[in-house]
């Protein structure tokens, strides 16, 4: 079934914000200050960024999410059910969150063989993975794999250190960086559910090397990772020694972004916040093409994110548009 009428849209729109309202909002992100925070208050601790996994939304026949209920560092987490296989996209930070979503996916797919793939290797999306190691099988493309196996350890020692707070370090407590029983080369592969293919596109480096998502035609929906975050300033990662500029290409982010948009997707899940159309993607687009114009017309970081916030005044976690004014400065 392809959700391609005005009302199907309506009604997975109205759904997402539903998802979003019982959700908790964040306040901080990585120790940092919210937009709606005084400035001079002391920073408020964001809650345990944990997969909630308890009541899966079903936004189409036989495709889940389990949503992020806007916490940072909580992805939206998919599951995509056929009748001889269900695809598990992301599986959030940490074991509980991990075995969490796998008891989700035995639950809406008892008997199928289980599939995991991942948006990209970042750690909220799938330092958890060990858990699909015995009773699923995990399926990347070459980029992201050869990725982790080059800097995995790095990313879960850094997010240890300097990006989880103390109170939630806790999460990366006996993280191993697993390697996928499979991979892919092409630019895309369609795996075939029962029933139901799905296709995986590799864009290559952009967020991060090796992104890539997730197409369930059937359905007309579109997971895309960090490619696009609703209604929050896009993570450009640049947090050197952690994640350096060789790892982010922007302009290969903004062609991935068109060529979403030019896919024309009924539904796109981004990979934080609320579910979507091509708007989303063109959000995305459009930030980030101001950012590149902000950045090359100044010198001063605090005007310029100042700017960026004046711009896009209701987007949450402003925190990271000075790593991403910092990337294009460099």
């Amino acid at each position: 079934m392809i959700f391609n009428t005005r009302t199907d849209r309506r009604t997975l729109l109205q759904l997402s914000t539903v998802i979003a309202a019982t959700g908790l909002l964040p306040t901080a992100s990585l120790g940092q200050e919210s937009a709606t925070e005084n400035e001079d208050s002391a920073p408020t601790p964001y809650p345990q960024p944990s997969v909630d996994a308890r009541f899966p939304a079903e936004i189409a026949p036989g495709v889940y999410v389990l949503p992020d209920r806007r916490i940072p560092l909580v992805p939206n987490v998919g599951i995509v059910v056929g009748s001889e296989r269900v695809l598990v996209v992301d599986c959030g930070l940490g074991i509980d969150s991990a075995e969490a979503v796998l008891d989700a996916a035995r639950r809406l797919a008892p008997g199928r063989e289980i599939i995991l793939t991942l948006t990209h290797a970042h750690p909220e999306h799938g330092f958890g993975a060990q858990v699909f190691a015995q009773d699923a099988r995990i399926f990347y493309n070459t980029a992201q794999a050869d990725h982790l196996a080059r800097s995995g350890q790095g990313l879960l020692d850094g997010f240890r250190a300097g990006v989880l707070p103390p109170e939630h370090q806790f999460l990366l407590d006996g993280i191993e960086i697993t390697p996928p029983d499979e991979t892919y080369d092409d630019s895309e592969t369609r795996i075939d559910l029962g029933g139901r293919g799905v296709v995986l596109r590799s864009v290559g480096l952009a967020h991060s090397p090796g992104d890539q998502t997730i197409e369930v035609p059937d359905a007309g929906l579109l997971f895309a990772g960090d490619l696009i975050e609703e209604r929050i300033y896009p993570i450009v990662p640049f947090f050197p020694p952690l994640i350096g500029a060789e790892d982010i290409d922007l302009p290969t982010w903004r062609a991935a972004l068109r060529a979403i948009e030019a896919s024309a997707p009924s539904v796109i899940v981004p990979g934080h916040g609320a579910l979507g159309g091509t708007e989303i993607a063109q959000d995305v687009d459009g930030y980030l093409g101001a950012l590149e114009q902000v950045a090359a017309g100044g010198s001063d970081i605090e005007a310029m994110i100042a700017e960026m916030r004046r711009r896009y005044p209701t987007w949450e976690q402003p925190n990271y548009i000075a790593p991403a004014l910092q990337y294009l400065m460099r």
